[in-house]
């Protein structure tokens, strides 16, 4: 019975370490919420076109980093830092990483789990180059 319910409040423990933290998600948004929120298209055209980004990564940056994390990605900007200003590690689900992987595996056909390490971007735009990067060695134009 003790073993039990000592597991039962050990799996809490670690649901609450795994899980996003909900409170500071919403204190990244508030301060994203002075920024325009662009769509897709305008996110793609004023951050991402003039640095040579392909459209369909920043679609599908813009689409599945706010689905993992919470965040409105149409006001985050090329120079926000992953860690200082966006709080990903604390704001997505433990594992979102490797969901990212497979995503981009699904939508790309590219393995990035090798080289893929979040603490390696510093910032969003470090990521956008890197994916870009990935996109253009395996398919070049």
């Amino acid at each position: 019975m003790w073993r039990s319910l000592k597991n039962f409040f050990y799996s809490l423990w670690t649901y609450s370490d795994l899980s996003p933290d909900t409170r500071l998600r919403r204190r990244v948004n508030r301060a994203l919420r002075n920024r325009p929120q662009l769509n897709a298209t305008d996110w793609h055209t004023t951050y991402w076109q003039p640095v040579g980004v392909a459209r369909s990564i920043s679609d599908f940056v813009y689409s599945q980093m706010e689905l993992y994390s919470g965040l409105t990605f149409g006001r985050v900007q090329p120079d926000d830092r992953f860690n200082d200003d966006l709080h990903l590690g604390l704001v997505c689900w433990f594992d979102w990483e490797l969901d990212f992987c497979e995503d981009f595996w699904a939508t790309f056909s590219i393995d990035l789990t090798p080289q893929f390490n979040p603490n390696h971007f510093d910032t969003v735009k470090d990521l956008m180059l890197f994916l870009n990067q990935q996109v253009l060695l395996t398919h070049p134009l």
